[in-house]
């Protein structure tokens, strides 16, 4: 597996997002001595990009390539005590597809009374503002 992206999460320094060709996004605990993920998230594309939210630290977002961009739920993550008591529940809560090309960079765009993601395609040199609620 290569590896593309790696995003560690804002405020717990032990966990971080990685993200590679085979579409998938894997929660690591550094502490967890297996070498197992603690989740593996199929986004639907080539993970090229993972951004940790700045204010809601249980969502990223994901520039999957092919896929488009996703914005995906960790619930649970930042309730556990220990390495041990992890109990993590993910979902997909947003696709944005409007790329014609490959989905290469994703970030936040926060204000006071708006949230909203911003991404860019390379071939087709197309960027997009849309809505992450």
């Amino acid at each position: 597996r290569w590896c593309y992206t790696v995003a560690y999460h804002p405020t717990l320094e032990h966990i971080f997002a990685a993200g590679s060709y085979d579409e998938y996004v894997r929660i690591w605990d550094m502490r967890k001595v297996s070498g197992e993920p603690l989740e593996n998230i199929h986004v639907g594309g080539g993970v090229w990009r993972v951004k940790w939210h700045p204010t809601d630290k249980s969502r990223i977002l994901v520039g999957a390539m092919h896929g488009g961009c996703r914005i995906v739920e960790i619930a649970g993550i930042e309730s556990s005590a220990t390495v041990d008591d992890y109990n993590i529940d993910t979902s997909i809560t947003k696709e944005f597809t409007e790329h014609e090309s490959m989905a290469y960079g994703a970030d936040w765009i926060s204000g006071e009374n708006y949230e909203a993601a911003a991404s860019c395609s390379f071939y087709d040199k197309a960027a997009f503002i849309w809505n992450a609620v």
